[in-house]
């Protein structure tokens, strides 16, 4: 029984598109990411040089914010040279918790229009599959990396933690989240709700605190 040629661009061509269409998937990759950006810098470095597009948005968007606070960044900050860590310190010191996690999930609230943008544009382009591919690649980059990066989300967790220690245990419940709302409502609903239940603990427990204070790399 003839089965067809293998075309692997058709396969490829058909992944990109399964993924950029789905922003739960990007978002469960992006946890992912953030794993191995723990335990594999090195790959986690390649991913980043592919999705080069999303870093840069990444970056201008601190950037931007940090400007819009009135805090200058510098350029070995831009480069990304040691992460964040230099103007996070900087808001850390001065500014409220919940501007610092603002800070920290700019890049997010940036990306995602662009994402919505690109995936469009692709689609508008589907006819011509190299102008398709070219709009997914950045479609995929800008909403992967424009998700909060390691360094974002640990000072984000240590932040609500330091300001209110239960939470710890509410967010170490997050798995248990995610698998009993993937099961009751499938992938996609679940991995919404489990983003949902994740940040509303983080804002509750900073909600009503006063100025921050200096703990990040402690």
């Amino acid at each position: 029984m003839d089965f067809g040629v293998f075309d692997p661009s058709e396969f490829v061509y058909g992944v990109l598109w399964g993924i950029a269409l789905n922003p739960a998937l990007m978002i469960i990759i992006w946890v992912f990411l953030v794993i191995l950006e723990f335990c594999w810098s090195g790959l986690r470095n390649l991913i980043t040089i592919i999705l080069f597009p999303g870093k840069l948005i990444h970056f201008a968007s601190h950037i931007l914010f940090a400007h819009l606070k009135g805090h200058k960044m510098r350029f070995i900050s831009i480069l990304g040279i040691g992460r964040e860590r230099s103007v996070l310190g900087v808001m850390l010191g001065r500014e409220h918790p919940l501007w610092v996690v603002l800070y920290c999930i700019f890049p997010a609230i940036i990306a995602v229009p662009l994402y919505l943008i690109f995936r469009e544009m692709a689609m508008l382009f589907y006819p011509q599959r190299i102008f398709a591919l070219l709009f997914l690649w950045l479609a995929m980059s800008i909403f992967v990396e424009g998700m909060p990066s390691l360094e974002d989300m640990g000072v984000v967790l240590k932040m609500s933690i330091y300001y209110e220690p239960l939470s710890i245990i509410f967010l170490s419940l997050a798995p248990v989240v995610f698998a009993l709302n993937m099961y009751g409502f499938g992938m996609e609903i679940g991995t919404y709700i489990t983003v949902f239940y994740v940040f509303s603990i983080i804002i509750l427990s900073l909600v009503g605190w006063g100025r921050g204070e200096e703990v990040y790399g402690e």
